[in-house]
């Protein structure tokens, strides 16, 4: 994911001066995750009002006065405060979620790549070195750490924790299941190459999207295709598998709608929708695109889908928003570089 899983706004926009934003508060907006260049630079958080359009680039360094870090994988709300992950900086900034001044960095980090809380007291930081870290969150630091697969990633919790490992620079096939009140590991599940999506749907299932070996653009031999997998999470048995037609194809991300009902997930040829009692993939996209997006979103605020589109992973990103019915454009804005995805408040 990181570039591989930031600018002024170049659209006409009246922008409030930052005391008077501050004073209102940034709870309410949502929030774009980018993870600016890799390796040089720093990532960056651009805030978005979705009653006025108006939009607020560099949030994190406007409120500070010192830039966030490099590469930005991901933000996490939990009480408080707003978790910023922060990957080749080996950190996790913690800032008030109202004002987004800065309250503590935690580190003893890996090169951390996903944040999942689950309390005010209690959180868990996917890192690339195999481990997830258990954070004590009352004192913003590392209280212990639990080996998982290879690159761990995203994590769900689904009463307990799962983690995809979906290998980093390498392939791995597992997901790891963590108990988050022994912190021990519940179980390993092998749902296919590459885990890279994850989502829970109306039913309380749980759904796996697996990417597949190999790079999308580069064909090569011994690559395998995606799948979609869905686990009852009570006996962790697959209840339904789909494979994709192609080993040149290679899908990523995956979300579900506010109803759980309908999961989308990220293509070369656009934006899927599938419903969860199909039995059969979609063939055609609900969005098209000639060029795959870098993450996607779903918005229950507005009830619309999202696109990150990182361009020319140089320049300044975008973010579109889509009629999740129908896959019509309605609205965008610009973001900062190589956006990766959304905080949208729910």
């Amino acid at each position: 994911m990181y570039s591989m899983l930031a600018g002024l706004f170049l659209l006409v926009s009246c922008q409030k001066d930052n005391d008077e934003k501050k004073d209102q508060g940034w709870s309410d907006q949502l929030l774009v995750v980018n993870e600016g260049p890799f390796q040089s630079g720093t990532g960056s958080i651009t805030a978005y009002d979705r009653e006025t359009g108006e939009v607020t680039q560099d949030l994190f360094e406007r409120v500070n006065g010192r830039p966030l870090g490099n590469v930005v994988s991901c933000l996490t709300v939990q009480g408080d405060f707003a978790y910023i992950v922060v990957n080749n900086s080996n950190k996790v900034e913690v800032v008030d979620k109202v004002s987004f001044e800065s309250r503590a960095t935690i580190e003893g980090l890996t090169f951390p790549a996903y944040m999942e809380c689950v309390s005010d007291t209690k959180g868990y930081v996917s890192c690339m070195d195999g481990t997830v870290k258990v954070i004590d969150l009352g004192g913003f630091q590392v209280a212990s750490s639990i080996s998982a697969g290879g690159g761990p990633d995203r994590m769900l919790l689904a009463g307990d924790l799962w983690v995809l490992n979906g290998g980093g620079f390498a392939s791995d096939s597992t997901v790891t299941v963590i108990d988050v009140t022994t912190d021990a590991v519940k179980r390993t599940l092998v749902p296919g190459p590459v885990p890279s999506g994850i989502a829970r749907d109306r039913n309380g299932d749980v759904w796996i999207l697996c990417s597949g070996t190999g790079w999308n653009g580069w064909p090569a031999p011994g690559d395998t295709p995606g799948k979609l997998v869905c686990y009852d999470p009570a006996s962790f048995s697959i209840t339904r598998e789909l494979d994709f037609p192609s080993s040149d194809i290679h899908p990523d991300n995956l979300l579900v709608n506010q109803e759980g009902t309908v999961l989308y997930y990220n293509h070369p040829s656009g934006i899927f929708a599938f419903d969860i009692t199909a039995t059969a993939l979609p063939e055609q996209p609900l969005i098209k695109r000639s060029l795959m997006l870098y993450g996607i979103g779903y918005d229950p605020v507005s009830g619309r889908l999202m696109g990150a589109d990182a361009v020319d992973y140089v320049q300044n990103g975008w973010a579109y928003f889509y009629d999740p019915a129908d896959g019509t454009p309605l609205d965008s804005f610009q973001t900062g570089v190589i956006p990766n995805g959304f905080w949208t408040g729910e």
